[in-house]
């Protein structure tokens, strides 16, 4: 009885810890993070993209 007591504690903390972390969520933040991964996406993926592309037209033009 007494480890189900303590699991039913550790799983009512990690409730309120998950209650806590959902209240301090705001919209402005959600907005942040999706700018955050476009600009990601267009400096970092975009380029490397490009550059594995003019890759494979030279080598399809070497053959």
């Amino acid at each position: 009885m007494d480890k189900e007591d303590e699991i039913l504690e550790e799983l009512k903390k990690t409730n309120r810890l998950l209650e806590e972390q959902k209240d301090e969520v705001t919209p402005f933040q959600a907005v942040m993070d999706m700018v955050k991964s476009l600009l990601l996406g267009v400096l970092i993926v975009g380029p490397i993209l490009a550059v594995i592309i003019v890759l494979f037209q030279l080598i399809g033009s070497w053959l």
